[in-house]
């Protein structure tokens, strides 16, 4: 059968392979693989949560269809969450959407927002689905490097006018995956008077906003910044908060205008989320948030970032110490990019990392590791890969210089 013409503009997902070939690997006999590929929690979702799920699906009353924009009492518990952490007010009737998951509302608000001819600002690297809905959305796409020389942040004032003229979206990502950095203020308020002055949404996706590793220093809501309401939305998930990847909840926050037209393309393509998984995440942030889980998952995390920086020091190896986040964006040996890289890890040392390239273009000459397994793994992974640099006896790539023309050309 011929598939849709699009689908031949799109590669697979970069994940997926990964865990065909991981799989492929155990199959084969090879069973001590260090895994760095995903960011899937290796804790397990808080028992509160799980008890709750347990009792609210015995009850038949919970096995009904869901109301498409997420249950009031899942939407309130959001709001007094935003509240509490950000000292923000958000109206839970018309500022708030449930998402089963916010990647789903990540691609849904491109189709939403763009039209054929319209223009996408999408960092680089970044998280596929920016791309992938302004893709199937049929709208361009402009790429914005993030460059280290820049605190990996992308030059909205290198951009000439026209193109400011065709944005109609901006997708941002602080903490940043996969580069580990936080927005500082005075970059959000460009962003802002950007936004407001060229007519373009922001999609400010906050997804590592509970994985940080300074408490003087927690990463800010889009919604806590002058403006940043009025200019675009930030999108929530339990997924790394909770560890509760595949359960699939997040949310949509901010401009009613723009929750009410997710609404309607959400509406149209799904038909809720279970409601017993609603009040497991009522219950995440009623009474999880409020407990020592988040100081002490943030704790575990810093561990494994410690060990690997440390090692890396040892080796001479420059890596950005992450401010956030669950990654490490690692720059390649110079005679291998980061597809190679990964292909040498996995083969001959067997650590799953992520090419660079999965991110976009700007990401060619790094992988990304995901911290997201136990502390022994991590000792065990990163010291495979501290080998496997120094038995290659190369230096980074590329210097920051030939890293800015690299991503220029």
């Amino acid at each position: 059968m011929l598939k849709a013409e699009k689908l031949q503009g799109i590669a697979p997902y970069l994940f997926a392979q990964l865990d065909e070939r991981v799989y492929q690997l155990r199959e084969s006999g090879i069973k001590d693989i260090v895994d760095f590929g995903k960011a899937d929690p290796d804790h397990p979702t808080p028992q509160a949560v799980v008890q709750r799920l347990i009792e609210t699906a015995s009850d038949p009353e919970n096995h009904h269809y869901p109301a498409f924009k997420g249950s009031l009492f899942l939407r309130e518990q959001i709001a007094r969450w935003y509240k509490e952490r950000f000292g923000v007010t958000v109206d839970p009737e018309t500022e708030v959407l449930a998402l089963i998951g916010s990647k789903e509302g990540l691609f849904h608000i491109s189709l939403a927002y763009l039209s054929p001819g319209d223009l996408a600002l999408v960092p680089d690297p970044s998280f596929p689905v920016y791309n992938d809905g302004a893709f199937f959305s049929g709208a361009d796409v402009l790429r914005l490097p993030l460059l280290k020389e820049n605190g990996f942040l992308p030059d909205l004032d290198s951009l000439d006018q026209a193109t400011k003229k065709r944005a109609k979206l901006l997708f941002l990502n602080y903490p940043n995956n996969p580069c580990g950095v936080l927005a500082p203020p005075d970059f959000m308020k460009k962003v802002i008077s950007f936004c407001q002055e060229h007519e373009v949404l922001l999609c400010y996706d906050h997804a590592y906003s509970e994985v940080y590793f300074d408490p003087a220093h927690k990463p800010q809501s889009l919604l806590e910044h002058p403006g940043g309401k009025d200019v675009g939305v930030e999108f929530f998930t339990f997924s790394k908060t909770f560890n509760m990847a595949g359960w699939r909840l997040g949310a949509a926050v901010g401009h009613q205008e723009v929750i009410n037209s997710m609404l309607v393309v959400q509406s149209h393509i799904n038909s809720g989320i279970f409601a017993p998984i609603q009040f497991a995440g009522a219950t995440a942030l009623q009474e999880v948030a409020h407990s020592d889980f988040l100081d002490g998952q943030r704790a575990e995390y810093k561990r494994r970032r410690d060990y690997a920086i440390k090692r890396f020091d040892e080796i001479g190896w420059d890596v950005h110490k992450p401010d956030a986040t669950v990654y490490l964006w690692l720059p390649t040996p110079e005679q291998m990019n980061g597809e190679q890289f990964a292909a040498h890890l996995l083969e001959n040392y067997h650590v799953v990392v992520a090419p660079g390239t999965a991110f976009g273009t700007s990401g060619k000459r790094y992988v990304r590791l995901s911290l997201t397994t136990a502390y022994e793994n991590v000792v065990k992974g990163i010291d495979r890969i501290c080998e496997a640099l120094q038995k290659l006896g190369a230096a980074p790539a590329v210097s920051a210089h030939e890293s800015e023309s690299e991503n220029r050309s």
